[in-house]
């Protein structure tokens, strides 16, 4: 059976709606979109962001696909046990908010996206609405 996989239209979809709400707002963001695997498919950078930004919308989105959950819920998860980040010894991994999973109806992960740029919590609410815009 054939995976499906994260279009390039549902990416680019994700991409036009976040960059039109940060000119909007004339705030800028990065944009990483990651696929299943955990590989780098996109990334977009808003002039004004630093280059440090990939880095981080990219740790978003990574663990996001990895744990499979919004980083929101994983940073709560993280202090509620008072775990240390680095006992995952994976150093792509970060409990910052703003990264969410790409999941169809049947419950496939397909990706996930990173947000970095505005507040933690606006991070991740902008992850959530560009994901909820593939109604999946």
């Amino acid at each position: 059976m054939k995976r499906e996989r994260l279009s390039y239209d549902q990416r680019q979809k994700m991409i036009d709606y976040l960059v039109h709400k940060a000119q909007e707002k004339s705030k800028p963001l990065t944009i990483s979109i990651y696929d299943d695997s955990r590989v780098l498919i996109s990334l977009t950078m808003m002039d004004g962001m630093h280059p440090r930004s990939c880095f981080i919308s990219g740790k978003k989105a990574y663990t996001s696909a990895l744990m499979e959950r919004r980083t929101q819920e994983w940073w709560s998860f993280i202090k509620e046990l008072g775990i240390e980040l680095d006992a995952f010894s994976d150093p792509q991994m970060t409990y910052l908010p703003g990264g969410a999973p790409i999941i169809n109806k049947d419950g496939d992960l397909l990706g996930a996206i990173g947000i970095s740029g505005w507040t933690m919590e606006e991070d991740q609410q902008l992850a959530d609405e560009a994901v909820a815009l593939l109604e999946l």
